[in-house]
């Protein structure tokens, strides 16, 4: 089977949009040029199709599959074979590659097709409501965003979703996420699975949607980096949209229990937002023990 859609839009914008909540990869071909978009997405039946085909169908099967096409997506993570990737150049075709199943391509398809003309997006992370806001844990690949969600979970806070996070630009102009509907209430445990948080947690602990009012960035800890100790600094900016978000970056690190303190930084932000700043208080103590001497 094959999934067929026409938009107005640079094969490079698709690509962009698309690569993360269909977990793209490039397999052939320009992403750039700008012509019509007209994907497909082919499964492991389209091949196996084409393997009952003598040489001569094989090829005239591909090109009347190809015609008038700009993109096409391969499921399941199979390969192309070279029939296929020298009809797609000659017929200057984008290949991609995802790794999810054909029927879950079409899904998310529909997910990233809705976004296009409008203010939204997708970013890979976790978004929780914590102490009452919304926060957008985001990081490096690996370092531990689920299981510090997970643990957030359990203590209390509730999940919006995980992986793959749509955003969209509301009538305020304010930021709010939510969970692609395939993926919503569910979560990717390394050495568990999936998990389903509604039913382990319960209802309460899920929440639909929100706004995004803080950017928790989780980075590896670089041996021999400079970090900021007081936290002068204190919040960056992340700007997603064109809508600039308070930004703190939390080095990872082993034995430092990030759930707590993804807490704590809430809770400063919190404070700061009423006109507290720990770091401002102790440097003006200082300021004055030093203008006494």
């Amino acid at each position: 089977m094959s999934d067929r859609r026409e938009v107005a839009l640079q094969i490079k914008d698709f690509y962009h949009k698309a690569k993360i909540p269909l977990k793209l990869r490039v397999a052939s071909g320009r992403t750039g040029f700008l012509k019509k978009l007209k994907v497909q997405i082919w499964g492991e039946n389209e091949l196996k199709k084409m393997e009952n085909l003598s040489s001569r169908q094989r090829k005239d099967y591909i090109r009347k599959r190809l015609q008038n096409v700009s993109c096409l997506i391969l499921a399941e993570g199979l390969l192309y074979p070279k029939i296929v990737k020298e009809e797609a150049k000659e017929r200057r075709v984008a290949l991609f590659v995802s790794e999810y199943s054909e029927e879950v391509c079409k899904e998310r398809m529909k997910e990233v097709f809705s976004t296009f003309g409008s203010a939204q997006m997708t970013l890979s992370g976790g978004l929780l409501q914590i102490f009452g806001f919304g926060v957008l844990i985001l990081g490096d690949s690996g370092v531990g965003k689920s299981e510090s969600a997970l643990e957030l979970i359990s203590r209390g806070h509730r999940f919006v979703c995980d992986d793959v996070v749509q955003i969209q630009k509301n009538a305020e102009g304010k930021l709010e996420g939510s969970a692609l509907s395939l993926s919503r209430n569910f979560m990717e445990i390394r050495g568990l699975g999936i998990i389903n948080i509604e039913k382990i947690f319960g209802t309460r602990s899920i929440c639909s949607r929100t706004e995004i009012d803080l950017v928790i960035m989780l980075r590896r800890w670089e041996e021999g980096k400079e970090y900021d100790r007081l936290g002068l600094k204190f919040p960056e900016s992340h700007d997603v949209l064109g809508v600039v978000i308070p930004k703190i970056s939390i080095p990872v690190a082993p034995g430092r229990n990030m759930a707590t303190l993804i807490e704590v930084a809430c809770k400063v932000f919190l404070l700061k937002e009423k006109g507290y700043h720990a770091a401002e208080e102790i440097s003006k103590k200082l300021d004055r023990v030093l203008s006494t001497r």
